[in-house]
């Protein structure tokens, strides 16, 4: 095979998604020139396409020395630092690309995209309009604006932009789970449920398909619920369990969740509880966030009592009586780069969030797995935390919660222990886009960010309102 028909072999497998196969391609056509840059940006994107990122940066590094001209290779080197998390270099590299040819629509809809990730929504809009006023509307770049002005919070104009890109392409699973996230954040529960479903096909792998439950009588039938996504979701859902016991009182109602709920999750009668790969035999299935879809929940009838208690144990009594405030600064790790980015802008840096453990008179216990971090040390205790019985026995005996939006937000809302959540600007789904008060939550009070990264006036307004609290005790 000479090395044309191997660069256009590997071209023809990429277009069909056969990544490992087009780089296959694209090896034998650089064994014959180790300098076709071509080539090497065309393996480089199947890398990429395969999570090799490593190996990927490689390529387009030396596809760029050859041709440090190359728009398309700016763009898609661009792309990789961005899913690295260097959005800087990311930004820097297509407003350079931009610079040479000011009309390239993926250089406009990429830099949307990394101004979205560094917190500039309107600066994103502007370049996801531009590149749909240069190519026309797509359902990607649809997806693209729509996400932008959800993150903005026009809500509005988020919904009516998704749904114009599903006039485009009514089955576009991206899309339709975007639209889904909108329309949560506006409160509009009955329209988003059905789109919510399409996460399975944009960005997450489903542990089960078949056999799955609609929300029909279940008789003596086994129903396995299985958890998703992160541990305040599973939380958040066990709300149901009780309502499916006593909806389906002969069914067999079968729970795979994390360990660390077994014990919690004990107070639940009638609830088999699984480790989260079990694979029990069922009747039918459903993953816990679709719970809401099957059961038709709105926020005309969704309660906010509690529905959690804590397992007893031994909790070292009081100071003197001060009152005691668990905290939580961070969000559980999710991955590197890009799949941190969410996670690091949820959580508080704990530099500022000391100035709130500084209040006198207060106890501040950790609600926190892992290393205290030096910025907090010896402004707070920090008790062994095993599993969430530990955690609820601690939040049991606390007068109130001030968390980050994580697990332990949820868990403090689900026992009916006042609550304080600190959000990020661009909201969180279950939480809607404006408002002091939690629908899912009686006992919660949201604190938002006024602009997006800034925590500053938050913790402020948080202080003054401790302080407030608990005057009569400082």
């Amino acid at each position: 095979m000479t090395a044309d028909q191997a660069f256009e072999q590997g071209n023809r497998l990429a277009a069909e998604g056969r990544w490992r196969e087009a780089e296959q391609a694209f090896d034998q056509c650089l064994r014959r020139n180790a300098k076709d840059w071509q080539a090497l940006a065309n393996r480089a994107n199947a890398r990429l396409r395969q999570g090799d990122s490593a190996r990927a940066l490689d390529d387009y590094l030396a596809a760029a020395a050859l041709n440090p001209q190359s728009v398309n290779i700016k763009c898609n080197l661009a792309v990789l630092l961005k899913e690295l998390g260097e959005l800087e270099l990311a930004e820097a590299l297509l407003r350079e690309a931009l610079g040479a040819e000011p009309e390239h629509v993926d250089a406009w809809s990429n830099l949307g995209v990394v101004l979205q990730y560094r917190l500039q929504y309107q600066e994103a809009i502007a370049c996801h309009l531009r590149a749909i006023e240069l190519a026309g509307a797509s359902p990607a770049r649809c997806n693209n604006l729509g996400y932008a002005c959800t993150c903005a919070l026009l809500l509005d104009d988020a919904i009516a932009v998704l749904q114009g890109g599903l006039e485009l392409d009514p089955n576009d699973a991206n899309l339709r789970f975007s639209l889904s996230i909108a329309l949560l954040l506006a409160g509009r529960y009955a329209e988003a449920w059905p789109y919510y479903e399409a996460r399975w096909d944009a960005i997450l792998q489903p542990r089960h398909r078949e056999r799955r439950w609609q929300g029909q009588a279940l008789d003596a039938s086994a129903l396995l619920l299985w958890a998703e996504q992160g541990l305040g979701d599973s939380l958040q859902m066990a709300r149901f369990l009780p309502r499916l016991r006593a909806e389906h009182p002969r069914a067999r109602l079968l729970l795979a969740c994390p360990k660390t709920f077994h014990r919690l999750f004990a107070q639940f009668d009638g609830v088999e509880l699984l480790e989260p790969e079990a694979a029990p035999a069922f009747d039918w299935q459903l993953p816990l966030m679709s719970l809401p879809g099957a059961l038709g929940v709105t926020l005309d009838n969704l309660s906010g009592q509690p529905y959690l208690s804590a397992v007893p144990a031994a909790v070292p009594a009081r100071d003197g009586g001060r009152p005691r405030v668990g905290v939580v600064w961070e969000s559980g790790q999710w991955g590197v780069g890009k799949a941190d980015h969410w996670r690091r802008h949820k959580s508080v840096p704990p530099e500022d969030f000391a100035a709130l453990c500084r209040l006198p008179g207060i106890d501040f216990v950790s609600l926190q797995p892992g290393t205290t971090p030096s910025a907090l040390q010896g402004l707070l205790s920090t008790p062994a935390l095993n599993d969430f019985a530990d955690t609820a026995a601690w939040v049991a005996e606390l007068d109130l919660v001030i968390t980050v939006d994580t697990a332990v937000a949820h868990l403090a809302g689900a026992m009916g222990k006042p609550v304080w959540v600190l959000m990020r600007a661009e909201s969180a789904p279950f939480f809607l886009a404006a408002g002091e008060r939690a629908s899912w939550y009686d006992s919660m009070r949201v604190w938002r960010q006024t602009e997006a990264g800034v925590w500053g006036p938050v913790l402020e307004g948080a202080a003054q309102a401790l302080a407030q609290r608990f005057a009569a005790a400082l």
